[in-house]
């Protein structure tokens, strides 16, 4: 039996306002699961993160390969879980490394140098785009989607 996750979601901001209330209300989870390798390292970041969850939910911040691993114990496969990744490199690792993925949402890429603009808050690289591939030839859904009431819009036509 594999993970039933409500939401898998690339935001490069992670835990905020957006996720915290509206991604909440909408998929109601019970855990909050962050996999970035560089926020499992940073106290002051894992306390900010779990400061901006709801009082009522479990945060769990962890690497991305430990995240594929978590997903396979017996205890997160009856659980609500929402899965934040903060680009589709690690989303793809973490897929390499056994998480069980058929859906994606990207929800906030924000622009830096080397990127495009594809979308209002969507910007990726030549990397990023063979990521999103790579992810999309083994079968995974991928759609933009920034807030629940929008329309999911597939990102096949962007890359």
């Amino acid at each position: 039996m594999a993970v039933d996750f409500v939401l898998v979601r690339i935001d490069d901001r992670l835990i905020h306002g957006q996720v915290a209330v509206g991604w909440v209300k909408a998929v109601s989870p019970t855990m909050l699961m962050v996999a970035n390798d560089a926020v499992v390292k940073d106290p002051l970041q894992k306390s900010l993160m779990e400061m901006a969850a709801a009082p009522s939910l479990k945060v769990k911040i962890c690497g991305v390969r430990e995240a594929a691993e978590l997903c396979a114990e017996k205890e997160l496969q009856t659980g609500r879980i929402m899965l934040l990744f903060s680009s589709p490199e690690d989303t793809l690792r973490a897929v390499e490394a056994g998480l069980p993925l058929k859906k994606l949402n990207v929800g906030g890429m924000r622009y830096s140098p080397g990127k495009r603009q594809i979308m209002k808050a969507i910007a990726i690289s030549q990397e990023d785009s063979a990521y999103f591939k790579a992810l999309l030839a083994r079968g995974i859904r991928v759609t933009i989607q920034m807030v629940p009431t929008d329309e999911p819009v597939n990102i096949g036509k962007y890359l």
